[in-house]
């Protein structure tokens, strides 16, 4: 077998990998985190600002896990009737457990999802909410036990 022979076996089998990956690729499946992804990541600038609003404050949202729930204290100085919003609670091992709530704080601007909305594991908890058409947003990582 002469060198030129060589140069064309190798060059079929150089176009044959090439052909082998393209067709690998196109075929792969990618699963997006949300179904939505392409939509929130247009609202990212927007949830930026409200998180840096929230850590600005005095006394910024903050979320707690303890043995009464998972407690979500709000700004002492926003009046609990004028605070509106969602809580998302997200649950990265099964997307079955996730669920949101209103915001609703009472006594002290604390609101407490409670130990028997919950299954012992790791929680994404994320808190979008409104005050004086201002929002606000924070979350957190938190573990039940």
């Amino acid at each position: 077998m002469n060198w030129g022979y060589r140069v064309a076996i190798l060059y079929i089998s150089f176009a044959g990998l090439i052909i082998f990956l393209v067709t690998r690729s196109v075929n792969e499946k990618i699963d997006l985190v949300t179904p939505d992804y392409y939509a929130q990541e247009l609202k990212y600038n927007g949830k930026m600002e409200s998180i840096e609003r929230n850590n600005n404050l005095s006394t910024p949202a903050m979320i707690y896990c303890n043995e009464e729930g998972i407690r979500l204290e709000f700004p002492s100085g926003f009046d609990a009737k004028g605070i509106t919003g969602t809580i998302k609670v997200f649950r990265p091992s099964d997307k079955n457990m996730d669920f949101s709530v209103d915001v609703a704080p009472g006594d002290g601007n604390i609101q407490i999802i409670p130990p028997s909305d919950l299954i012992k594991g790791m929680y994404r908890v994320k808190v979008e909410y409104q005050y004086n058409n201002e929002s606000y947003y924070t979350e957190k990582q938190v573990v039940v036990r």
